[in-house]
């Protein structure tokens, strides 16, 4: 059975396909972009409350361990993809580069924890106070660029370059914890 932490986690993998159905949806209605802000408002939200409510409630749980970041990565993951297609996705758009940066590290984290929990049998995937900072500098970026022209270019461009070097930083102090723990 869920607890409720568990269900607003998966809530953030619900929240998906209405947000990439907005997020298609914009460049021929613009008041598309205000829901997706919406949808984007509440899988933050439930970020926060899974969180609080399995500590608060002491229903912390394995599956919610695991849950939870694959929830923050898809949305993430599917986020930046689709805001970064010419076809699906006005101006202005995540660069490519920087979702390709993104995207490949979640790929290594994801294939490291594999291989950590093939060589040791455990796999920790607790999350830094620096993967938390990625995460929602990540979620901000995302955000950012769905605000559209509200947000001036060079604003958004000091956030995609602060979304880079914590994405890196975080991602090599994972592999440094994974490496440690072989």
């Amino acid at each position: 059975m869920l607890n409720l932490s568990n269900k607003i986690s998966l809530s953030r993998i619900f929240f998906i396909p209405p947000l990439v159905l907005c997020i298609t949806q914009v460049q021929h209605h613009n008041h598309y972009r205000y829901i997706c802000l919406f949808i984007m408002l509440m899988i933050g939200l439930s970020d926060m409350l899974d969180g609080y409510f399995a500590r608060k409630r002491n229903e912390i749980t394995n599956f919610g361990r695991y849950l939870d970041p694959v929830a923050d990565k898809l949305v993430l993951v599917v986020s930046c993809i689709i805001l970064s297609s010419d076809q699906l996705w006005p101006e202005p758009r995540f660069p490519n580069w920087i979702t390709a940066v993104i995207v490949c590290r979640d790929l290594l984290l994801m294939i490291g924890s594999i291989v950590l929990l093939i060589i040791t049998g455990r796999m920790d995937c607790q999350p830094t106070m620096l993967g938390k900072v990625t995460t929602c500098l990540q979620i901000i970026a995302i955000i950012s660029v769905i605000m559209g022209n509200h947000i001036p270019l060079s604003v958004l461009i000091a956030i995609w370059w602060l979304v880079v070097i914590l994405t890196f930083a975080s991602g090599l102090w994972y592999m440094y914890r994974g490496v440690k723990e072989l």
